[in-house]
């Protein structure tokens, strides 16, 4: 109490007050809603681009939707955001050590739309891609698979082709930490480690000691050079009769995810850093949180971005009143984003969605080529979402279909909701995704 105090009387006596303008630096209109943040707190400009903030610090740091971060003195008083828009590729945690693949994203990023490549810092085994500053990511070995061993010179070596860089993080699914912590990790009926179709543990949401760890992660990343933290895996899995350390419901399930983000936010607070969520492509159509702790709202409150996952295979037929959504590319993308928008109050610029980049397996088995690519580019820029991100689960990219982008579409024709209640969502081996 008696520091607090002390706190208080000097942050009163020494702390400035700073007036500061915000504008699009390419149309030079007030940016409304940008953050602007110090070690202590958060300000949000208004309509005009104006925000006040008192601070004894002599840096600030500044993000807004669809534009690049950046730090400024607090005396700057009039600052411009340059508008970006990222457009991703994947590189997955074994892709990462490849000189193939990795030169392959690099020259698509330079001859071709591409800016931005998302890279697996933690992946679904609990396995990291360098060697953290984690101390318990150091006793339960989680570098010992890494696939880079210099992260400050690969890093630098991206940073160098003017790319944006996201650090993908799974976070409750880690075959790791649950074989090495047997109390974190989710158990079935019987008490033993469950894990899912692919044999994979997860750890328990509600443990508030794995937020930590998750966090740390992230927060490690960040102080790596990583422009964005990409949380995935941020969720419960849809699989019943599994003992959790709280009883589960929708409120509870909610509450966890929203914990795990706050932790996650202070943790990477000191950081000037973007966070995104992945989520299910039927978290923009359901009304309840899919069972798996999501909702548009929810997830919007603690984080930058919200990536759901549109890929056209992962759809059930019906949606939309689609037999085959894999025919219709551009309308899946399209829509499911502007119903997400419909049914919350969340703006399009805070959606950056996961694009299909690979073979379809629920359907005809068709390849995902330039057409559908381009479509669900289209779909999304239609959508004014705030760029896209690639997947293919190999990291394997054509450039046909980024060249097409800008061909022209058809109007979305109308259509009718198959339904309100929709949970399934299926993985390359049309199983449920658990």
């Amino acid at each position: 109490m008696r520091f607090l105090l002390l706190f208080f009387i000097t942050f009163n006596l020494f702390a400035s007050t700073h007036s500061i303008r915000i504008f699009d630096k390419e149309t030079l209109q007030p940016v409304a809603n940008a953050i602007i943040s110090d070690q202590l707190g958060t300000f949000t400009s208004d309509t005009a681009g104006n925000v006040t903030i008192k601070t004894l610090e002599k840096e600030l740091f500044i993000k807004a939707c669809g534009y690049k971060q950046r730090s400024i003195d607090p005396t700057a008083g009039t600052v411009f955001l340059e508008p970006f828009v990222p457009k991703a590729l994947y590189l997955s945690f074994w892709a990462a050590s490849s000189e193939k693949r990795l030169n392959r994203i690099l020259d698509l990023a330079e001859n071709t739309e591409i800016n931005t490549v998302i890279i697996d810092v933690k992946n679904e085994y609990g396995d990291l891609l360098y060697k953290s500053r984690v101390e318990q990511a150091e006793k339960i070995g989680a570098h010992k698979n890494r696939t880079v061993y210099n992260i400050d010179k690969f890093i630098a070596r991206l940073k160098k082709k003017n790319l944006y860089i996201i650090g993908r993080v799974v976070v409750f699914k880690d075959e790791r930490l649950s074989q090495n912590r047997h109390d974190l990790a989710l158990k079935d009926t019987n008490g033993s480690i469950w894990r899912n179709h692919e044999k994979l543990a997860w750890v328990d949401p509600f443990e508030t000691e794995v937020h930590g760890y998750v966090s740390a992660i992230a927060a490690d990343a960040a102080s790596r050079g990583f422009d964005e933290i990409n949380f995935d895996y941020v969720r419960f899995p849809l699989k019943k009769e599994l003992l959790y350390k709280k009883k589960l419901n929708q409120t509870n399930r909610v509450n966890a995810i929203t914990q795990f983000l706050k932790t996650a936010n202070e943790a990477l607070r000191p950081y000037n850093v973007y966070t995104s969520v992945d989520t299910y492509g039927y978290v923009c159509w359901n009304e309840n949180d899919t069972n798996i702790g999501h909702t548009v709202n929810s997830l919007s409150k603690h984080c930058d971005y919200i990536a759901p996952m549109l890929y056209p295979s992962g759809f059930g037929a019906g949606i939309m009143g689609f037999k085959d959504p894999t025919d219709h590319p551009y309308a899946i993308i399209n829509a499911s984003i502007n119903e997400a928008v419909k049914k919350s109050d969340v703006s399009a610029a805070r959606f950056r969605p996961w694009l299909q980049s690979f073979k379809d397996y629920g359907f005809d088995r068709k390849f995902f080529r330039s057409k559908e690519v381009s479509e669900q580019i289209k779909g999304a820029q239609d959508a004014l979402c705030s760029g896209w991100m690639l997947w293919n689960p190999s990291s394997r990219f054509s450039a046909k279909g980024l060249q097409d982008s800008t061909a022209p579409y058809p109007v979305l024709p109308g259509y009718k909701d198959a339904s309100k209640e929709v949970y399934c969502f299926r993985n390359e081996k049309n199983k449920l995704i658990q």
